[in-house]
């Protein structure tokens, strides 16, 4: 291949056109502006195609899909995003002003799309395009694939149906292009014969598109991100969510993986697609799809004497002991235009540059003394990251007061029991519009599509819950572990509940390490973990005041900024990990039964020390680490050791990562810091 082909690959078409004094493709609006693209009555395929045009050139604006059963977000919306034009895309011009009318929005002249190819799209899109990608329409596996190597070159997709004019037509848009390279898809070279004065790029296989796919994200960065779909999801009642992915994907740098038409090869697909070097550090897995287009996982319940036979968890939830490797998310809707709608209100979270203010409302009527104190220290970590925070404990829970407050907040955590928010309450009934919120439901039974489907038409962008039933001591330890990853580690939503599933996880390796046969209900902490679960984008950042001193926990903090930095850090310095400990910024939380004293980024759990402090059990405190260890690689595992005695941590190691999880226990005495060396000791690896 040519040098300058080699070369365009890993360049941007910008990039390559300012130095071939080539014009810029004209993009319509500029990148600056705030543009909606509303789109309507649209099939399956021209979503696939416009969501691949709008990835490639308009990646910062927002897609909607026009529903009358949303109408009221969808205004509410565009009411809050004020955008500078909303661009109505395909549908009857006759109804253009029924469509203003009903969502109170000026639209500018609508692009016109009932059938064939979105030729005013290209117009506005597509001045000059370098690189065309040809596919037919079916098998839709490969189409949604050469979809998304269409947003990432910057490219047409030109679907073929078989029609004998398509050929001169597609000659006709490439000189009007000026394309230098057509990369035919499957049976595309059969269909369109022959192509003068372009280099041409067979594609013979979807394996083959997926490859040239990757390898031009890989081009931009690592391949963190992977979008799961199943390609078959049209069918039946599995809500077609497949057909957002090139519009997803590529704005994420996320491999597109397919799974089999029953949406249960997950295991197989990532297992083979990490076979390729560049898809072997994936962090975040989003599954979009329903919850027949893939399956959940259901495993016995490890309390076997509990209510629930079967916990419900997501693919690729570890077995054993081992840790959770994946930052997990699931998109999906009964009505598909919620999805994008999601995902435009967080964007408008992120863009508007407002203070984030959280609602907190635990333990309603009282009688849930622990959890009551997980709550508290969830608040203390809030507000101690300048998160203005509204609470609501007790007493002071009621209907009238959480409908009231949600609408001023962007985060609801709810704590407590299910029946008192979903039936007394009758919080799926709510229809009021909410500011885009992200809802963390901690209580049994609250993650099922009838009690949330409302909550996210209304305004929330993201849910997290679980489907089963969980105590609320094990739920609220994973709560507090999920803010304080977000808060003091700058985690994503997902990485964040990764991390709190770890905690539980080593908890439950720790308690069973220091009690022995005498430790109970050690399986509520692995319950947890297993069925904790987000559904939304998993790899969003949220919005956070200010904390400059949070992007440097990979060192210790300086004389100087000691005292600003008064909240639990590592730092790993060759093989040696130090635990920075705050001696003075500790915070008491006290309720009716239960007393914790736990410095900012401590972590809690249900064990308790036999002695009481004024009538109150303390509880134990720990210090939780995520440590990445940049030195581990295949066939090295890391073993620690430490003046701190072994009975009093526990280390989960995950290979494939390169990180460990680091639970302690801290003595008395232990103060500034704890240190551990790592040693490094051969393992027999297992080959594929």
């Amino acid at each position: 291949m040519p040098f300058l082909a080699r070369m365009h690959k890993c360049l941007s078409i910008v990039v390559l056109a300012l130095a071939l004094d080539v014009p810029r493709a004209s993009a319509g609006p500029a990148p600056s502006e705030r543009t909606v693209y509303l789109a309507r009555e649209l099939s399956d395929e021209q979503l696939i195609v416009l969501g691949a045009a709008l990835a490639a050139w308009q990646p910062n604006s927002i897609l909607l899909l026009d529903s009358v059963k949303a109408t009221p977000y969808l205004k509410a919306f565009l009411a809050a995003y004020k955008p500078a034009q909303v661009i109505l895309i395909g549908g009857a011009t006759d109804r253009h002003s029924d469509l203003e009318r009903r969502l109170d929005v000026q639209t500018s002249a609508p692009l016109l799309w009932t059938r064939g190819h979105p030729l005013p799209l290209w117009r506005t899109l597509f001045k000059h395009a370098d690189d065309v990608v040809v596919c037919p329409v079916h098998p839709r596996g490969t189409l949604l694939q050469a979809a998304c190597l269409a947003a990432v070159l910057r490219a047409p997709l030109y679907v073929l149906h078989g029609r004998d004019s398509e050929t001169a037509q597609l000659a006709r848009k490439i000189g009007q292009w000026r394309t230098r390279r057509v990369h035919l898809v499957g049976k595309a070279e059969k269909w369109v014969g022959r192509l003068s004065d372009v280099e041409i790029i067979k594609l013979g296989s979807e394996k083959a598109v997926a490859a040239a796919y990757q390898k031009q994200l890989a081009c931009k960065g690592r391949i963190e991100n992977v979008v799961f779909v199943n390609p078959a999801d049209i069918a039946g009642e599995m809500g077609g969510m497949s057909a957002l992915a090139p519009w997803i994907a590529p704005r994420r740098n996320a491999a597109l993986l397919l799974t089999n038409a029953e949406g249960t090869n997950v295991v197989e697909v990532l297992e083979r697609a990490q076979r390729r070097e560049a898809l072997r550090r994936v962090e975040a897995l989003l599954f979009l799809a329903n919850l027949k287009a893939i399956p959940v996982w259901r495993r016995p319940n490890p309390i076997p004497s509990d209510k629930d036979q079967q916990i419900e968890m997501e693919p690729l939830t570890p077995y054993g002991n081992e840790p959770f490797s994946y930052a997990a998310g699931r998109l999906f809707h009964e009505d598909r235009a919620v999805v994008p709608l999601m995902l435009a209100r967080q964007q408008l979270l992120l863009e508007s540059r407002q203070p984030l203010k959280a609602l907190v409302a635990s333990n309603s009527g009282g009688g849930l003394s622990l959890l009551e104190t997980f709550s508290r220290n969830t608040i203390a970590s809030l507000r101690q990251a300048g998160v203005e925070t509204t609470t609501l404990i007790g007493k002071q829970v009621s209907r009238a007061e959480v409908r009231k407050q949600m609408p001023r907040h962007n985060f609801f955590l709810w704590e407590g029991h299910s029946g008192t928010l979903m039936n007394d309450y009758e919080f799926p009934t709510w229809d009021d519009a909410i500011p885009p919120t992200f809802v963390f439901l901690q209580s049994c039974l609250s993650l099922t599509e009838p009690r949330v489907g409302s909550l996210l038409n209304r305004g929330a962008f993201a849910v997290l819950g679980s489907s089963t039933r969980t105590y609320s001591g094990s739920g609220g330890a994973c709560s507090l572990a999920f803010f304080n990853a977000v808060l003091y580690e700058n985690q994503s939503v997902g990485a964040a509940l990764r991390q709190a599933k770890n905690f539980l996880l080593a908890y439950a390796l720790l308690k069973d390490k220091r009690l022995g046969e005498s430790a109970t209900r050690t399986g509520a902490n692995i319950r947890s973990a297993w069925a904790f679960t987000l559904w939304g984008d998993p790899t969003l950042h949220l919005p956070l005041p200010p904390r400059p001193i949070l992007s440097s926990l990979s060192s210790p903090p300086s004389e100087e900024n000691k005292e600003e930095a008064a909240f639990v850090r590592h730092a790993v310095q060759g093989n040696t990990i130090i635990i920075s400990l705050p001696a003075k910024a500790k915070t008491t939380v006290q309720t009716d039964k239960y007393r914790t004293e736990l410095p900012p980024n401590g972590r809690a759990a249900g064990l308790v020390k036999k002695e009481k402090i004024d009538d109150r059990r303390p509880l134990v405190p720990f210090v939780f680490a995520e440590v990445q260890l940049p030195r581990g690689r295949l066939g090295l595992t890391p073993r620690l050791s430490s003046r701190l005695p072994s009975s009093r941590w526990v280390f989960c190691w995950d290979q494939r990562r390169r990180c460990g999880y680091l639970l302690i226990t801290p003595r008395p005495q232990d103060s500034d810091e704890i240190r551990f060396h790592v040693h490094w000791e051969t393992v027999e690896v297992k080959n594929d």
